[in-house]
C-alpha cells in the first residue's frame, strides 16, 4: 500500500466519523476522531520499515491513548492513564445505547461521545489491515461502516449529503488513481469523475427542490429512556384531588420568569380509549439542547422554578424547552414538552422557545393534516356523540377549531365548588355533552363538566371534526407575583386544555371553559392574548367560509409556477447509482457480444474482425492507434507491452494471407487470427487489476469498428 491510499481509506474513517456532528456537534468531534485517524497514519508509516508485524498492536495502543487524552482526560493523572480511564473506555461501549436515548445535540458528557472515536479506531485499524491484504477497494469498507452508523442516528439531507458524497467520490479517486498514471490514460477517470458529478449535482437540486420536506430517517424515533423508578400516576388522575377543598390552596411551586407565562404543562396525552387519556411517545434524555420543528420566528424565554409540593416524576415545563439546568439525569418528550425527573430538585431553570406571531396569522393558518394522520384512531363512538354537529360539515382550519372552542364556551357550563364530577371516559363524556343522566335517564339541564371533561370533550368533538387534537394538563399562571418577586402557584390553578395542531406553528393551546378564566389579567402579546384577539375575529360557524381548493387538473398549476414531480434525494442517488452499476456491467457485456459477432464472421471478414478485436483491446489499455496503422505498426505502438508481441505477430501472419496473397482464406487462417488475439489476452491479463479495470470499462473503443 501506498502512503496516498493509507490517507485515503483514513480519511473515509475520518468523514464517517464526523458525521456524527448533527448528534454531538462537530465541535466535540473533530478532535477526537481526528487525533484517531492521525495515530493510525503516523504509526502505519513508522511500521513502513520496520516493527510491521507489531502494527495492528501499535495502532490500538496509540488509538486507546489519543481516545483517553482528548476525550477521557479528566480520568488521568498527570496526563496518564488511569484505573478510571480503562474502566471509561469499558463503559463507553455503551455510550451508543445512551446516544440513541438522548436529544441532539446529545450533551458532550464522556460516556456519550467516547463510542465515538472508539468506533473510529476499530475502522482505522480494519481499513489499515485490508489495504495491506486485498484490493484497495475493499478496505473503503470500514469507513463507509462508520458512515453507515452514523446515517442510522441521523440520515444526511441537502448540503451534508452532497458533500459527503462528494468527499467519498474524491477519496475513491485518490484511492484508485495508479502511481504511474500518464495523460492519454487519464479517460476512465474522467468517465467516473463525471458519474460522480452528475449524481452529486442532481442531489444538490434535488434537495433544493423537492416539494415533499421529508424528515430525514433517525433510528432515534424508535428508542426510549428508561423511565425514572418513582411513581408516575398522571397529573389528569390528580387533577380531581389538587382541587379539593383540603388541598386546592396549597403551594405547588414558584417561579421567576424574564417575561409573563401564560400557563405551565405537566403532561400532553393524545391517546384515547374510551376509559383512559394516556401517550405512547419515547422519553429521551436531555441533550445540550432540545431542537424544535416549529418553522415560524421564536424568541427565547427563560424562568427559575423552585418546587414546593410536587413531588414529581413530572416537572412544569413548557411546549418548547430547549435547554434545563439543575435537574439530575432530566428526560423530555419532545412531541407533548414533557419533562420528568430521576430525582426531585429543589429548584431548576428552564428556557424554551415561544413563537412569535399575530392573531392574523393564527387566522391565515391550516391545520396541520400530517399531525392528524399520525393521531391514533378514536375507540368506538357512543352514535349520541358522534350526532353532536357543531361546526355543521365546515373544513377543518384553525377558525373552525376556534368556532367549536366558542360552541363549547355557549352550550357547557363549568362546574365549581365541592364534589366536582370526576371521570373524562364515555359515560362521563355522555353525561356532560348531552341532556343524560350516568344511567340514561332524561337530565332537566347538562351536567357541569371539569377542565378535564371539557378538554377531553373538545379533542374527541374536534377529531371527528378532521381537526388533530390532544389533551394537556398543567397549571395557570397567576396575574401578578408575591412581593418576593416570585410567581406563586397553587394546586387551585392545576387545569386540563386542549391543543391543536397548526400548520408551521406546532401545538397552539385553548380554553373551552371560559369561567375557569375569570379573573385572570391577559398579558398583551401571550399565547392568551393573541388567542383572545383571533377568538373575536372568528365569525359564527354559518359564516365561516371553507378554504378554496383549487381544481385538479392533469396539467394543473399553482399560482403559475410548474408543479415539480415528488423526487426524493434517495431515489435521484438510487437512479444514480443504477446508471453507475448499469456502466460497470453494460460496457465488458458489450465487449463481449461484439468480440463473438466478429467471431462469427466468415472468410476474411473473421481475420479483419480478429485484427480490429486486438487494435481495441491495446487501445482499451492506453495504446495510441491512428488510422491506417497496420498490424506491425500496432506492434510498434505496443512496445512497452512486449509480452503481446506474440499474439501480434499472428495475427499479423493471419492478415496478410486473408487480404495480400491472393488466395482463400481458410478455416484455418481464421482460426490463427483469433488464437493470436487469445494469446494477446492472455498476455495482457498479467498486467495490474487496476489497469484490466480501466480497459474493461474503456468506452472509446465501443464505437469503433
Amino acid at each position: 500500500m501506498s502512503r496516498r491510499q493509507t490517507i485515503a481509506v483514513l480519511a473515509a474513517v475520518l468523514v464517517g466519523g464526523l458525521c456524527f456532528g448533527p448528534v454531538f456537534g462537530l465541535s466535540n468531534l473533530w478532535l477526537p476522531v481526528g487525533a484517531v485517524c492521525l495515530i493510525t497514519f503516523v504509526v502505519t508509516e513508522i511500521c513502513r520499515h520496520w516493527l510491521a508485524a507489531w502494527r495492528p498492536i501499535l495502532i490500538v495502543l496509540g488509538g486507546l491513548l489519543a481516545v483517553t487524552e482528548t476525550v477521557l482526560r479528566a480520568t488521568t493523572v498527570a496526563g496518564l492513564p488511569t484505573a478510571a480511564s480503562i474502566r471509561a473506555l469499558g463503559d463507553g461501549l455503551t455510550g451508543w445505547r445512551l446516544t440513541l436515548e438522548s436529544t441532539w445535540p446529545a450533551r458532550p458528557d464522556p460516556e456519550l461521545v467516547v463510542f465515538v472515536p472508539l468506533l473510529t479506531l476499530i475502522a482505522c485499524l480494519l481499513a489499515v489491515e485490508l489495504l495491506d491484504r486485498t484490493p484497495p477497494l475493499v478496505a473503503l469498507v470500514p469507513g463507509l461502516g462508520v458512515i453507515g452508523a452514523s446515517q442510522l442516528y441521523i440520515a444526511a439531507d441537502g448540503w451534508s449529503a452532497v458533500l459527503i458524497a462528494a468527499a467519498l467520490g474524491l477519496i475513491v479517486v485518490a484511492l484508485l488513481i495508479p502511481d504511474n498514471l500518464e495523460y492519454r490514460r487519464i479517460a476512465p477517470w474522467v468517465a467516473t469523475a463525471v458519474v460522480t458529478v452528475a449524481a452529486i449535482v442532481c442531489g444538490l437540486v434535488v434537495s433544493t427542490i423537492d416539494p415533499v420536506g421529508r424528515t430525514p430517517y433517525s433510528l432515534q424515533k424508535v428508542q426510549s429512556a428508561t423511565a425514572p423508578g418513582v411513581r408516575q400516576a398522571s397529573p389528569l388522575d390528580e387533577l380531581a384531588s389538587r382541587l379539593s377543598a383540603r388541598e386546592r390552596d396549597e403551594v405547588v411551586f414558584k417561579y421567576t420568569a424574564s417575561k409573563p407565562v401564560d400557563r405551565w404543562r405537566q403532561v400532553a396525552l393524545d391517546d384515547f380509549d374510551g376509559a383512559n387519556w394516556t401517550t405512547d411517545h419515547p422519553f429521551l434524555r436531555m441533550g445540550s439542547e432540545v431542537g424544535s420543528d416549529v418553522t415560524v420566528p421564536t424568541s427565547l424565554e427563560s424562568a427559575s422554578v423552585q418546587l414546593e409540593d410536587l413531588d414529581g416524576p413530572w416537572l412544569p415545563s413548557q411546549l418548547l424547552p430547549a435547554t434545563v439546568s439543575g435537574v439530575t439525569d432530566p428526560q423530555v418528550e419532545p412531541i407533548g414538552g414533557t419533562l420528568m425527573a430521576s430525582g426531585r430538585p429543589d429548584d431548576y431553570q428552564l428556557t424554551w422557545r415561544k413563537p412569535d406571531i399575530d392573531a392574523q396569522y393564527l387566522l391565515d393558518a391550516g391545520i396541520d393534516g400530517d399531525v392528524m394522520n399520525r393521531l391514533s384512531d378514536l375507540p368506538p363512538v357512543p352514535p349520541e356523540i358522534a350526532s353532536i354537529d357543531p361546526l355543521q360539515g365546515k373544513r377543518a382550519t384553525f377558525a373552525t377549531a376556534i368556532a367549536l372552542e366558542k360552541y363549547m364556551r355557549q352550550h357547557y357550563t363549568l362546574a365549581v365548588g365541592e364534589n366536582l364530577p370526576t371521570g373524562y371516559g364515555w359515560p362521563q363524556l355522555k353525561s356532560f355533552l348531552l341532556d343524560e343522566k350516568p344511567g340514561g335517564a332524561q337530565a332537566e339541564t347538562k351536567q357541569p363538566g371539569t377542565s378535564a371533561q371539557f378538554a377531553a370533550a373538545y379533542v374527541v368533538l374536534a377529531r371527528l371534526n378532521g381537526i388533530p387534537a390532544r389533551l394537556v394538563v398543567g397549571f395557570r399562571a397567576p396575574a401578578k407575583p408575591e412581593a418576593d418577586g416570585y410567581y406563586t402557584v397553587r394546586n387551585s390553578d392545576a387545569f386540563a386544555w386542549p391543543e391543536v395542531a397548526v400548520d408551521g406553528l406546532g401545538w397552539w393551546p385553548l380554553d373551552p371553559a371560559e369561567d375557569a378564566a375569570t379573573g385572570k389579567t391577559t398579558v398583551a402579546g401571550s399565547i392568551d392574548d393573541i388567542t383572545s384577539q383571533a377568538r373575536a375575529a372568528v365569525p359564527s360557524v354559518e359564516k365561516i367560509k371553507d378554504p378554496e381548493v383549487p381544481p385538479q387538473t392533469d396539467r394543473g398549476d399553482d399560482g403559475g409556477r410548474p408543479i415539480l414531480p415528488p423526487i426524493s434525494l434517495t431515489a435521484v442517488f438510487a437512479v444514480s447509482a443504477g446508471l453507475l452499476l448499469l456502466w460497470l456491467a453494460g460496457v465488458p457485456l458489450l465487449k463481449l457480444v461484439r468480440s463473438a459477432r466478429r467471431r462469427r464472421r466468415g472468410g476474411s471478414a473473421a481475420v479483419v474482425g480478429a485484427w480490429a478485436e486486438a487494435r481495441d483491446r491495446l487501445r482499451a489499455h492506453g495504446v495510441p492507434v491512428t488510422a491506417g496503422m497496420t498490424v506491425r505498426d500496432l506492434a510498434e505502438a505496443a512496445k512497452e507491452l512486449p509480452e503481446t508481441a506474440g499474439g501480434l505477430t499472428r495475427v499479423a501472419q493471419a492478415v496478410d494471407h486473408a487480404l495480400w496473397s491472393g488466395r482463400a482464406t481458410t478455416q484455418e487462417v481464421q482460426n490463427d487470427a483469433w488464437t493470436g488475439v487469445r494469446e494477446l489476452r492472455k498476455a495482457l491479463r498479467g498486467r495490474p487489476w487496476v489497469d484490466r479495470f480501466q480497459a474493461s470499462l474503456e468506452l472509446r473503443t465501443l464505437f469503433t469498428r
